[in-house]
């Protein structure tokens, strides 16, 4: 889940797990202070990875460094072997900053990587707050926006492991809900016990009544939500995540501690890509050379109500859809989030005015907001590389961004080569030779009419790359969705229960079976 940071609060400094010494506590989590004191234009922001903040230690010792450099410079007599070692001492102080004394859990260079975090590192504790199942959904929406999250866990009763989350997507149901939007017999097919409530929570819904959330989280089917120890590694968090899982929770012995979210992890990951070196050549790498996304894209015409969109999200269980015009040129971007700005009566004339009129409605509300004018930034192109791909994804918090065909191009194939944009993903060697250097990249405009839509990249797209440059071939972007469409007892409590990471491995081996 992507538990945004609350700008009232202040967050303590995340302790480095116990393999992770002088390490992950200078890493970057998504909430640290020194990341929100940086304000990095767009240009910046999309261009590279942030640079390295250099930490309180490695300040005080290059210090020390200068100091001796200054006394060899008062003492001509002093031998050049002494000038070798001071070389060496500062080669070396460079090379501790990103080294870890954990055994086993670095590369060949001493350098621990991404895929030997351990989730301890990523746990936010003032940012896990759990919802009751008995409260009315509008209360457990007002907790989403009062504590700028974007899902929160139902319990059922205190340090309940088997609890399932509340999001957005959850929301739009019920919104659909109350506008009588959802077939008649997919409501009574819902897996919700006492099954003899069902239409009478139908009916107080679509009078105003208030109903408990533990109902309108079984609107929708959902994945197990998986529980990992904070021991466990990114290694095993991309298996999950790459697979299309939106969320995994991260638990000590005895209850949850934090919930990591594919896009949490993303960021996390953009936010200290700079010392993590296995990913530079796929930061250089264009979209079509790393040969992910794809050309299955869900999209709606402009002049189409947004009552339609909503829908079209529920029943296609997606969150988010392209708007485009009658050429299938890239006009804008509705996301299941956007549900909140027609959650009150006040704006609920917005679900019929068409999807373009939205899309400006959502980009004025977001100039006011943020004291300037904003502009749509939600696509790339197959040339884009997957480093400016993964900061769009950051800077506008988006699951997915549009590939387009840029204006004045007749094919999606990148310059000077023969590999188009395909629906599957392989795992293609990319020489580190190739694009190595992060600052290298080709500006791209992202103002004017962006070009034809001509397929789909998601973090789940970017986070399956990264299982299978792991050696985790079995990973499919696909696999949770197939999931979540092939039947509804997904959200029920008895496979929650069930949601160990053994037990998703072979549902994914017996969803690869069939």
């Amino acid at each position: 889940m992507s538990n945004n940071s609350n700008n009232n609060n202040s967050n303590p400094p995340i302790a480095p797990g116990p393999n992770q010494v002088g390490y992950t506590s200078s890493l970057r989590s998504p909430a640290s202070p020194a990341l929100r004191a940086r304000q990095a234009s767009i240009v910046e922001l999309l261009s590279t990875p942030p640079p390295i903040e250099p930490s309180d230690a490695s300040i005080d010792n290059t210090l020390n460094l200068s100091r001796t450099a200054s006394n060899l410079s008062r003492n001509p007599s002093s031998s050049s072997q002494t000038s070798s070692m001071f070389a060496q001492q500062h080669q070396q102080q460079q090379h501790q900053q990103l080294s870890t004394p954990g055994a086993g859990s670095s590369n060949s260079s001493g350098l621990m990587d991404w895929q030997n975090i351990e989730l301890s590192a990523l746990v936010e504790e003032n940012k896990l707050i759990f919802i009751n199942e008995n409260i009315s959904v509008e209360e457990a929406f007002d907790t989403l926006v009062k504590n700028n999250l974007t899902s929160l866990p139902v319990e059922k009763y205190r340090n309940d492991l088997d609890c399932l989350t509340f999001d957005y997507a959850d929301l739009n149901s019920y919104l659909l809900l109350v506008l009588n939007r959802i077939r008649s017999e997919r409501l009574l097919s819902i897996n919700y016990e006492p099954r003899e409530e069902i239409p009478d929570l139908i009916q107080k819904a679509q009078k105003g009544e208030q109903v408990p959330v533990k109902f309108v989280i079984q609107l929708i089917n959902k994945n197990p939500f998986i529980k990992l120890h904070e021991s466990e590694t990114l290694s095993t968090v991309v298996e999950i995540l790459g697979n299309g899982v939106h969320r995994i929770a991260i638990m000590n012995d005895t209850q949850i501690t934090g919930i990591l979210s594919q896009r949490r992890l993303i960021k996390y990951l953009w936010d200290n890509a700079r010392k993590f070196h296995s990913l530079d050549p796929l930061l250089g790498a264009s979209l079509a050379q790393l040969n992910i996304g794809s050309t299955n894209v869900v999209s709606i015409y402009g002049d189409q109500l947004l009552i339609e969109a909503l829908s079209k999200m529920h029943e296609l269980m997606i969150s988010s859809m392209a708007v485009v015009d009658k050429h299938h040129n890239l006009l804008g971007n509705i996301s299941v989030t956007d549900v909140k700005h027609v959650s009150k009566s006040s704006q609920s004339p917005l679900l019929y005015k068409s999807c373009l009129h939205f899309v400006s409605y959502i980009l004025n509300l977001k100039g006011l907001e943020n004291g300037k004018d904003s502009f749509p930034i939600f696509h790339v192109t197959p040339n884009s590389s997957l480093s400016r791909t993964m900061a769009k994804l950051v800077a506008t918090k988006s699951h997915r961004l549009w590939i387009v065909n840029p204006v004045g191009v007749e094919d999606p194939i990148i310059a000077g080569s023969s590999i188009p944009l395909s629906p599957s993903s392989s795992l293609n060697g990319i020489s580190s030779s190739n694009n190595s250097n992060l600052s290298i990249f080709t500006p791209e405009k992202d103002m004017g009419r962006p070009g034809k839509l001509i397929g789909v990249v998601s973090i789940t797209d970017i986070l399956s790359l990264l299982a299978r440059r792991l050696g985790k071939s079995h990973v499919d972007p696909s696999t949770a969705r197939k999931q979540r469409r092939r039947s509804s007892s997904s959200s029920s409590r008895s496979v929650a229960s069930r949601s160990s990471l053994e037990q998703f491995r072979k549902s994914v081996s017996d969803a690869s079976d069939r």
